[in-house]
């Protein structure tokens, strides 16, 4: 560096400058943890000069083998220590190349490897490496993810993404659980399943048919799936399958459809697929033996419509001719389609008979074919044919005989109860209804379910009310029926009523039966029954609350009913304020469920006015509200309670912490069915809440932290994460609690999370760098040390302290511990030279650096300000300041650089007081001044610079713009200059002929030019009046030659002084002048050679 700057003090530019490339230009250092890194990287120069420079790294932890080099190539050797530092620790850092090619900077990137496991498919060392191995191979990353290895790979990863790993090994380690891991670190989609269309129709199989339908998946992974069948004549293959039987992202599913299990008509059935996320249902209909009688349920729909009708005559709601009307125009429709039944001929006979037309009941009697021993003849059906005609003749002789035969068949057939109803209809004795009831139970117990045996029990009970003794089966159905079909008179209502108010428990038939009663007839007896059966059987649902609220406005007395009332009471639709007689009620305690209670105050605390109603209640409330603030309760109304109660002067801390909890509660719910609970996986790891789901009322849950990770348990011990959606709803969030915890917790030091705080000392941001380190202790602590130690040049506290001033982080001392030691790229020195000068700080040694590495490296820009501090110091290196004017100046001559007036002053001031320079600068002071104007004190300096260069034939086209005694001085007034600039290496011929008046010249003369200054070339000619230039140059490089365009140059001013000017005045002469001058010129001549000798 030293050799260089003192040969550009010389003048001396001729060091040859290297063409230097990098072989690389990004530097990727690879370092295990705890290691010191070994590299190197080459410079090269594309030509033959040797590179010589200096290496300065931006880290600490960067250590040179040697800070200089020089070669070409030439290796940079280095270390990184790598040690203190954690894996994934990575920096991006540069070397600043100072060299005598220029400044240039290598980047490097430091990356500490994580930890790392090797298969079959290469390094493993991120969750994003294991994702792609488990797209290639799930079974190798499955058996991965259940070994211990992977925990190593997941040590520096996100530490949710480590905690949830660590929880998943204490529930499943199997591919579901692989799966859910990935899905909940964002690494893949959950898979889900889609068929092809809704369903497949078949007809008319005959043999065991197949189906085939395709399943298809999103995308990989894995998901078990279990197949079921709905419908006997479905069967599938395989019942159980997963996503690894898929081919690419489709399984065929085969089906079959089995005959013998089809019956006449339509079949339907059903293929579902259930995975742990969704069920999919794939329909199969199969239209078998289509040609079947869509009527065949007419007839029994229109039976039963018949007696629906004849129920509604019975109950009074229809008079008999409508009805028995209606009945045979659905008789005969039966007829029509059931052609051939005796039965149906026999019904329509009997409605005929009970509607008082015994003629038309006759003529099918008649008609009918009646053969008591005929085969195949239903022997069932031949006594309604004797029962019909027995009520037709009215014979008593003929009735009896008909009896008997009821009788001996109905001992053969105890199970018909149209037997049984015939002899009902014709024996006297069962007119008593205690007879007939009792036959009927007995029938019963055959398993009787007709409507007109239900309606003939009714009747027993509507006439005898007292023979309802017992609430068993057989009566319930009965009374049952009698509700259904609004039978029920009011006598028989209220006896049911207090009949069923002495039951010892709640039955929900005769609930359901009192239901209908009390919508026929709105008796108390019957909602008084109603609400103690209720109270009985504990019944607390909102659809229960219609009874207990009429009962309250009924003001009944029925032992706690006012607590049913509130607990069956649906908070969610109450409006407006309670009756009066329940805030009295519940005045001196109660032992309702918190939420109960606590709707009871916020009611009475919104809408009472009773201010002694308020006073009565306020010492139960607030005790009531800090209790449930202990147990982290919250409703909307205990919301009310807690902004109304909790104030500040009567929070402590442990009311504070309940509080805080409260306001970090979230309710959690989701429409995937079977969950059994909720998991909180805390920011630290710690799993402190497992809460039991409710599908109706889900889950309460804190989340302190948006780095909380919620997980669900499935009854089926299933782990999901993210791969099911689930809702979110914050229960309180009330800025006045929030602000009164984070006060409390500021004064009292509450919740703070605790941790080893590490100090800030040299040794530990020696161990761990400035990574998370406040940067104002690392700043104090270097300016401390400045100022309290004076410790010298360290290389450590430097790169501190530069570092801090990068962040803005400086201050006197600091600045000028820099500005004494500091030395790196140029353009960090020539910031903190900006900010020195700011501060009114010595700056002259980072001035005299920046020069000095600008001019080493031939890369100097902006730097004039720099250079005037540095050369108005009392220190400044005369080799340096020369140095540097003559390179700005050869800058400034050969490519026209801007440079400030400063640098010219400075020139021109050095030259006043003697002091040596190389001619390049003269020349540019010359250069820069001439056509100009310039101060005065500069101007002896100026001319006395113009005849020093022209003695030494340094000569510039630009001296001819000078005065014109200064020219005729130097000889310059009489010349026509012709200057040209080559490449660099190149060979100059100049080619000119000059051309008189009238006058013609043969051919251009040539001359080889020598350079003036390195490139740049000057020749002089004197031109007569008459005469003008006509030239062109030659450039060649030893390859090739150029020539430049022809230019012709005349004399357009007139010389009248000088040997050239006398000569040139002869010529425009007359001849005789001419004579006469050219011998004045002859004796002028002669006397001057006699009085001016010159000496060798």
């Amino acid at each position: 560096m030293k050799n260089k700057i003192q040969k550009f003090s010389k003048g001396n530019f001729r060091t040859g400058r290297p063409e230097v490339i990098f072989e690389e230009t990004n530097l990727v250092l690879i370092i295990g943890e705890g290691e010191v890194y070994r590299g190197s990287f080459i410079i090269k120069s594309e030509n033959e000069h040797v590179i010589r420079g200096l290496v300065y790294p931006s880290s600490f932890r960067v250590k040179l083998k040697d800070s200089g080099f020089e070669g070409n190539p030439a290796r940079v050797e280095f270390t990184y220590d790598g040690r203190g530092l954690k894996p994934g620790h990575v920096e991006e850092g540069k070397f600043t190349v100072v060299c005598t090619g220029g400044e240039y900077e290598l980047s490097f990137t430091a990356i500490i490897e994580k930890p790392y496991v090797m298969t079959t498919y290469g390094k493993v060392q991120s969750t994003d490496d294991f994702r792609k191995l488990a797209v290639k191979d799930y079974s190798e990353a499955a058996r991965l993810f259940r070994s211990r290895d992977f925990y190593a790979i997941l040590k520096y990863e996100n530490e949710r993404i480590f905690y949830l790993y660590d929880n998943m090994r204490k529930w499943s380690l199997e591919e579901q659980a692989m799966e859910e891991f990935l899905v909940g670190i964002k690494q893949k989609e959950c898979i889900f399943l889609t068929l092809p269309g809704e369903g497949m129709l078949f007809e008319d199989i005959l043999e065991s048919t197949k189906g085939v339908v395709t399943l298809m998946k999103n995308t990989w992974g894995y998901v078990p799936i279990h197949i079921e069948t709905e419908g006997r004549f479905l069967k599938v293959s395989r019942q159980e399958i997963s996503t690894e039987d898929f081919v690419g992202n489709n399984y065929e599913v085969e089906y079959f459809v089995r005959p013998e299990f089809l019956h006449v008509g339509r079949n339907y059935g059903v293929i579902r697929f259930q995975t742990p996320y969704e069920t999919l249902s794939y329909e199969v209909e199969v239209l078998q033996n289509q040609e079947y009688d869509e009527n065949h349920h007419v007839p029994e729909l229109l039976i039963a419509q018949i007696l629906k009708e004849y129920i509604g005559f019975v109950a009074g709601r229809i008079d008999l001719k409508t009805w028995v009307d209606s009945a045979v125009e659905k008789m005969t429709a039966v007829r029509r389609i059931e052609t051939q039944s005796e039965l149906y001929q026999l019904v329509q006979a009997h409605i005929y008979m009970l509607g008082d037309r015994i003629e038309e009941a006759k003529w099918i009697l008649e008609n009918y074919n009646y053969n008591r021993f005929a085969i195949g003849k239903d022997p069932i059906t031949n006594c309604y044919y004797l029962f019909l005609t027995a009520q037709i003749r009215d014979n008593k002789a003929h009735t009896d005989r008909v009896l008997d035969e009821l009788e001996k068949t109905y001992i053969r057939h105890q199970d018909s109860w149209l037997l049984l109803y015939m002899i009902i209809q014709m024996d006297p004795k069962y007119k008593n209804p205690y007879k007939k009831l009792e036959v009927l139970e007995q029938q019963y117990e055959y398993g009787t379910e007709d409507v007109l045996f239900y309606l003939e029990a009714y009747l027993c009970y509507k006439e005898k009310p007292i023979l309802l003794r017992k609430l068993g089966e057989f009566e319930l159905l009965v009374l049952t029926f009698a509700s259904k079909y609004r039978l029920m008179t009011k006598e028989l209502a209220l006896y049911v009523a207090n009949f069923a108010s002495q039951q010892k428990t709640f039955n929900e038939r005769v609930y359901r039966i009192l239901k209908r009663l009390y919508n026929m007839y709105e008796e108390p007896m019957i909602l008084n029954t109603i609400c103690t059966l209720l109270i009985k059987g504990n019944k607390t649902s909102s659809e229960y609350f219609p009874w207990y609220q009429k009962a309250v406005e009924e003001d009944f007395r029925i032992a706690r009913l006012y607590e049913y009332y509130m607990i069956a009471m649906d908070e969610t639709r109450m409006r407006g304020p309670l009756p009066r007689k329940i805030y009295l009620y519940f005045m001196h305690g109660n032992t309702l469920d918190y939420r109960k209670e606590a709707f009871l105050y916020a009611n009475l605390l919104t809408y009472s006015d009773d201010q002694a109603m308020f006073l009565s209640y306020r010492e139960q409330i607030v005790t009531f509200t800090w209790e449930q603030l202990m147990k982290r309760h919250i409703t909307e109304a205990l919301k009310i309670l807690y902004k109304r109660f909790c104030l500040p002067e009567e929070m402590d801390e442990k009311r504070m912490k309940a509080m805080r909890d409260i306001c970090y509660s979230y309710e959690v719910s989701t429409k995937v069915p079977h969950m059994r609970c909720v998991l909180v996986i805390e920011k630290d790891g710690a799993l402190r809440q497992r809460i039991p789901y409710d599908e109706e009322s889900g889950a309460i849950i804190q989340l302190y932290d948006k780095e909380s990770r919620i997980v669900w348990e499935s009854m089926d011990g299933r782990y999901y994460t993210d791969s099911i959606a689930y809702e979110t709803k914050r229960l309180f969030y009330e800025p006045r609690f929030m602000e009164m915890c984070k006060k409390y917790e500021d004064e009292a030091g509450m919740w703070k999370k605790t941790g080893e705080v590490v100090e800030v000392t040299f040794d530990t941001l020696r161990e761990s760098g400035l990574t998370g380190a406040d940067e104002r202790k690392v700043f104090r602590l270097c300016s401390e040390k400045i100022r309290e130690e004076d410790p010298g040049e360290d290389a450590f506290l430097l790169y501190l302290t530069f570092e801090m001033f990068k962040k803005q982080q400086y201050d006197k001392a600091t600045l000028t511990y820099l500005g004494e030691y500091f030395c790196g790229a140029t353009r960090d020195m020539k910031h903190l030279w900006e900010v020195m000068r700011e501060y009114e700080i010595p700056s002259y040694k980072v001035a005299e650096r920046i020069i000095t590495q600008m001019l080493f490296s031939e890369n100097i820009f902006d730097e004039e300000k720099i250079f005037e501090d540095y050369y108005l110091s009392d220190t400044a290196y005369f080799r340096l300041k020369q140095a540097y004017l003559a390179f700005v100046s050869r800058e400034y001559i050969l490519y026209g650089r801007e440079l400030e007036t400063c640098v010219f002053r400075i020139i021109a001031r050095e030259c006043d007081q003697k002091e040596e320079l190389p001619d390049v600068c003269k020349v540019a002071l010359l250069c820069y001044y001439a056509g100009s104007d310039y101060p005065a004190d500069i101007e002896a300096v100026l001319h006395q610079l113009l005849r020093e260069m022209c003695e030494k034939q340094i000569i510039f086209p630009a001296y001819m713009k000078y005065k014109e005694e200064w020219l005729r001085e130097v000889q310059l007034y009489d010349k026509t200059i012709v200057s040209y600039q080559a490449k660099e290496g190149s060979k100059v011929k100049l080619f000119y002929k000059i051309k008189g008046s009238g006058k013609k010249t043969l051919g251009y003369h040539s001359e080889m030019l020598v350079p003036v200054f390195e490139n740049l070339y000057v020749k002089q000619f004197v031109l007569y009046a008459d005469e003008e230039l006509d030239y062109y140059i030659q450039e060649s490089d030893g390859k090739e030659s150029t020539n430049t365009e022809k230019q012709i140059i005349r004399n357009d001013h007139a010389i009248l002084a000088g040997r050239f000017g006398r000569i040139n005045a002869m010529v425009q002469m007359t001849p005789a002048n001419r004579n006469k001058a050219m011998m004045e010129y002859e004796e002028e001549d002669i006397l001057a050679k006699k009085m001016f000798k010159l000496y060798e």
